[in-house]
Parts: C-alpha cells; sequence; structure tokens
C-alpha cells in the first residue's frame, strides 16, 4: 500500500513538471498598436507584434510603420512580461526601458488577467487566464547634447514624445505558434516572414557592413519617415520612439 501511495505521488509530481515545462515553452502573441498624443521632433512605429513566453519573460518586439514605406524593425528580448500581484489584484505587465547616451525611453502597458486561452500541442492541452489587452504609455526622450557642432540643426535639435500603446492578444497567432510548437525566437521569424510577405523591409538588415548587402542598405536607408531617413541606430527600439 505504501508502495502504491509513494508511486502514485511520484507520478502527479511527473505530471506537475511535465505541465510546467510544456507551458514555459509556450508562448502569446500580442498586436501592438501606438497613437501619437504629443511630441517635438519625435516619431513613433505605429504598429507591431509583441511575442511573450505563456509564462512571462524576456519577450521580442517587431515595430512596423507604413508612414513614407513599409519597414519594421526587431528587438529580441527587447522587453518583459509579467504578472503583478497586490492582493486579489493580477495585473499582467509588458514593460521595456532602453537608453544609449542621452537619448532615453521606456514602455509600459498593463491589463487585467480575464481571459482564458487554449493551448493546444501534439501531446497536450492546456488552458490559461491571460490578459486579453493591455494599454499604456511609452515615451521618449533626447536633448541631443552628444550631437557634433556638424550635426546640430539649430532650427531642430531635441527629442521628446509620449505616446499611447494597446496591445491586443492576437489568438490566431498564438495558437499557430503554440500549435506548430514555436519558441519565442520562431515565432518572431514566422511573423517577419508574414511581414515581408506584405511588402515590409526590413531595418535591421542594414546594420551588416558587408559589401554585397550594400544595395540592400541604399534601398533601406532611402525609406523616409516624415521627411526624414533613418537607420536603426536613430531608433529607440524596443520603445520605438525616434526623431522625426
Amino acid at each position: 500500500m505504501l508502495r502504491a501511495t509513494v508511486f502514485a505521488g511520484i507520478f502527479v509530481l511527473a505530471m506537475l513538471f511535465l505541465t510546467t515545462t510544456q507551458a514555459h515553452g509556450q508562448v502569446l502573441v500580442y498586436r501592438m498598436e501606438s497613437t501619437k498624443t504629443k511630441g517635438i521632433n519625435y516619431f513613433t512605429f505605429e504598429s507591431g507584434y509583441v511575442v511573450a513566453p505563456l509564462l512571462g519573460g524576456e519577450s521580442s518586439f517587431l515595430l512596423s510603420s507604413i508612414d513614407g514605406g513599409r519597414a519594421y524593425i526587431e528587438s529580441a528580448a527587447g522587453g518583459r512580461l509579467f504578472t503583478a500581484v497586490n492582493e486579489g489584484d493580477r495585473r499582467a505587465v509588458i514593460s521595456a526601458t532602453t537608453g544609449e547616451g542621452s537619448a532615453q525611453g521606456a514602455l509600459v502597458a498593463m491589463g487585467e488577467i480575464n481571459h482564458s486561452v487554449r493551448v493546444s500541442g501534439a501531446a497536450f492541452n492546456l488552458t490559461a487566464k491571460v490578459a486579453k489587452t493591455l494599454t499604456g504609455t511609452s515615451v521618449t526622450a533626447d536633448d541631443e547634447s552628444e550631437l557634433t557642432v556638424d550635426e546640430v540643426n539649430q532650427e531642430s535639435i531635441g527629442v521628446a514624445g509620449i505616446s499611447a500603446v494597446k496591445f491586443t492578444l492576437d489568438e490566431r497567432e498564438t495558437e499557430r505558434a503554440n500549435k506548430n510548437g514555436n519558441s519565442v525566437e520562431q515565432a518572431v521569424e514566422v511573423l517577419k516572414l508574414e511581414l515581408e510577405r506584405q511588402g515590409y523591409v526590413n531595418l535591421n538588415e542594414g546594420d551588416d557592413d558587408d559589401d554585397e548587402d550594400e544595395e540592400e542598405q541604399i534601398e533601406v536607408s532611402e525609406l523616409n519617415f516624415r521627411g526624414t531617413e533613418i537607420t536603426t541606430d536613430d531608433v529607440l527600439a524596443p520603445v520605438g520612439g525616434m526623431r522625426r
């Protein structure tokens, strides 16, 4: 009888471990919308995706724009999804901070955990409670004090802006990613291919200095956003704010 009880306990622990391991391998895909509220010399990507582990952790961003040319930029592991708890209140949080030199940015969005999502794989079915929508704010600021005299335009210096952001669970992409057993990185690659099928150009590819990519770099650099040429160095990914 004791042996049977011990065996049953080991079996339960094994099943709990298996379920937790499977959940760690599953992802959530959120669509992102960004609305410019106010700013000066300020631009933000208006849409994109966030791919996060089901149980929270490092999350990857894809920021996209159609203003002046279809383009997107990737920020791998650029932020986090986590759960904040206070007594009976539980909120899902997507956060990101970024900065280099005088340029700084931050993003925070929160949502109630009030939606059930079914996660299926080859050998399991799970139901998880998640946030269907998260809303928040993205802020960007840069006094551009590190620019040289030759780089400064006295008629346009300094960047500051605030945008409202909203993340909505993309249940179709979430289901597809989990059905195929994709990791965060694999789910991001699928979304990148989908964006490129729609005519979006990957701005990250301009980071490669190889000569064979020179033609592609020129094509990317000629994309104009509100009349301003941009490169990945200009973007505060994953916050998305940048000089206009």
